[in-house]
């Protein structure tokens, strides 16, 4: 979507090893997607991702994190991120506060079902405001300052979920008392109409924050 409205796209998908810049120079937003880890892992890549974080937000770039990408925000942020009290995989409903309707979910329904794939939380940063909660987790979306971070997926598809499903196997056989690979079929099924209109609307308002 974004080179389609133009944008040039320098894609880094570090692991250990590979090199994060320092600094965004020249950079107009930064989005900072999911991955195995968990932030208070000792890998030089998480370390480096949050020192990039915390210059985005020093410079007031518009700064998207997606579920790991949301956490390494709250870190960065000064809050505390650890394992949360059960890991959420599959379908699951949230609601969208009023401040996050009139920020970065603009334009969608109070009510949302979204797709989870987590074990770990965070607490709410300090001057944070709460953009989405659920039952199990009171902040599934915060803005601070000039970041967003989002704990579910709006942006997945079928295809790559089923990608994770055969490379997190283990990870999902853990938690068989609360999701089967066949509710995840059957909840794309139902949702992913609604959960492609939902990253339309995500895409579209994070766009309009860049300048």
């Amino acid at each position: 979507m974004f080179e389609k409205d133009g944008f040039a796209i320098n894609p880094i998908i570090p692991s250990e090893g590979d090199k994060v810049p320092s600094k965004l120079n020249d950079y107009q937003a930064l989005l900072i997607l999911g991955g195995p880890a968990s932030v208070y892992d000792d890998h030089q890549y998480l370390k480096d991702e949050e020192r990039l974080i915390k210059d985005a937000m020093t410079n007031n770039i518009p700064t998207l994190g997606i579920c790991l990408g949301s956490q390494l925000i709250a870190k960065a942020s000064g809050a505390k991120v650890y394992r949360g009290a059960r890991k959420e995989i599959g379908w699951y409903p949230v609601e969208l506060t009023q401040d996050g309707m009139n920020d970065i979910f603009k334009g969608l329904k109070k009510n949302v079902t979204v797709f989870q794939w987590h074990g770990d939380t965070y607490d709410l940063p300090p001057n944070a405001i709460n953009l989405a909660k659920s039952d199990l987790y009171p902040a599934q979306a915060f803005r601070v300052g000039s970041a967003i971070g989002i704990q579910f997926h709006l942006e997945v598809s079928k295809e790559m979920v089923m990608d994770w499903i055969r490379e997190y196997e283990e990870e999902l056989k853990s938690v068989s008392d609360y999701i089967s690979v066949n509710d995840i079929i059957r909840g794309f099924n139902t949702n992913e109409d609604k959960l492609k209109e939902c990253s339309r609307v995500l895409y579209s308002n994070f766009k309009n924050l860049i300048k």
